[in-house]
């Protein structure tokens, strides 16, 4: 339930988060006439605003009630549509889009087998662009890098003062404390390992840092060159 409010006020405004992943699709061309799924779409804010720019979009989340949300506020908005989905598979066929994005979603999900979902139901030449947050306590050689993100950030914050204050108050929540003890945000290098393993070559991006955690970026490249390591056992 916390989460699902977490994507809903997140995506409530299309805030910088928003605005980099547009960045990432828009400098890889993809998308005008694309098809793009949103996985942990939330009230599907981030496909409401890239709606006018891509052929299609398809929303999936594993709440009922935030997806009602969803398609609530895109019901006139033809070229949208919404799934639920209940475990680590996605209900399309084959080759299905040209990009898969995950914003603020991927660290709760089961990585490995929703990966090989990803690959089969992305295009040959499509990829999988990520947006997450992780932990990680600052390195004092960051301190540079911090102050100048935490000035940023105190700008945006008073530039949006409701959703700050409504932020706020859901970090605050019993309900997002208990979903912490159960969902917790996955380490910097967690992540990074095992993104940067599935697909060579490719490095995870910082966006923004805090003090002990930090926002991420990683672009998949081309889908189909990534790495399956599935379990052996001897």
């Amino acid at each position: 339930l916390a989460r699902g409010r977490h994507r809903d006020i997140v995506g409530g405004r299309w805030d910088e988060t928003g605005r980099l992943q547009m960045r990432l699709l828009q400098e890889e061309g993809l998308l005008p006439r694309h098809r793009l799924l949103d996985i942990g779409c939330g009230n599907g804010a981030l496909l409401t605003a890239l709606s006018g720019r891509i052929g299609s979009g398809a929303g999936v989340d594993e709440s009922t009630s935030i997806l009602h949300r969803a398609r609530s506020r895109n019901s006139e908005i033809s070229n949208l549509k919404f799934k639920i989905i209940k475990g680590p598979v996605l209900p399309f066929p084959d080759n299905s889009f040209d990009a898969v994005i995950s914003m603020m979603s991927f660290r709760y999900l089961d990585w490995d087998p929703l990966l090989h979902e990803i690959k089969r139901i992305t295009r040959p030449g499509g990829k999988f662009l990520i947006i997450d947050m992780v932990t990680v306590p600052v390195a004092t050689r960051e301190y540079p890098r911090l102050f100048k993100d935490k000035l940023r950030t105190m700008k945006n914050q008073k530039a949006n003062a409701r959703f700050d204050e409504a932020l706020k108050k859901l970090v605050s929540h019993p309900d997002w404390k208990r979903m912490l003890e159960y969902n917790p945000i996955r380490s910097e290098h967690e992540m990074k390992w095992y993104l940067e393993s599935r697909f060579p070559g490719q490095k995870m991006e910082i966006l923004n840092m805090a003090w002990n955690s930090r926002m991420v970026a990683f672009d998949s490249g081309p889908v189909e060159r990534g790495v399956e390591a599935k379990l052996a056992y001897p």
